[in-house]
């Protein structure tokens, strides 16, 4: 449990915390492409899940029947992704911004988005520039 509520930390952070000044360390120019990967604009369909309930809740953290506790948690600022397949995209805004505003009503449902896609040790993050419900 330790473990999970570590994780949960470190992506609370990354997903909400400090996105002004992120942004600002960004305005010069110099963003790079992650080390292990070059960031790439794709388009995603997934389903926008609310991470800690999809760790915690196994199975019963995702879909129609989840939508509300979701919906609740990506509200209160907890991470936000999009699901695809068995890939995790941690999901924030293309201008720096946490996604959980764009995201919250589309919980538990499937969503197409476009934006750049970042992977480094091991974790997947998409930066938003479209989303639109799924097809």
């Amino acid at each position: 449990m330790r473990r999970i509520a570590g994780f949960m930390v470190g992506l609370a952070l990354t997903a909400g915390g400090g996105s002004a000044s992120a942004h600002e360390e960004h305005a010069g120019g110099t963003h790079e492409a992650a080390a292990e990967g070059a960031a790439q604009e794709q388009t995603l369909t997934g389903e926008v899940v609310d991470v800690f309930c999809y760790l915690s809740h196994g199975e019963e953290g995702l879909g129609a029947k989840h939508a509300g506790c979701a919906t609740k948690c990506i509200k209160g600022g907890l991470p936000v992704a999009i699901k695809v397949g068995d890939q995790l995209y941690l999901a924030s805004m293309a201008d720096h911004t946490a996604a959980n505003t764009q995201l919250a009503d589309l919980a538990a449902q499937q969503v197409t988005v476009r934006g750049t896609v970042m992977e480094r040790d091991g974790q997947h993050l998409i930066a938003i520039s479209a989303i639109e419900p799924a097809e």
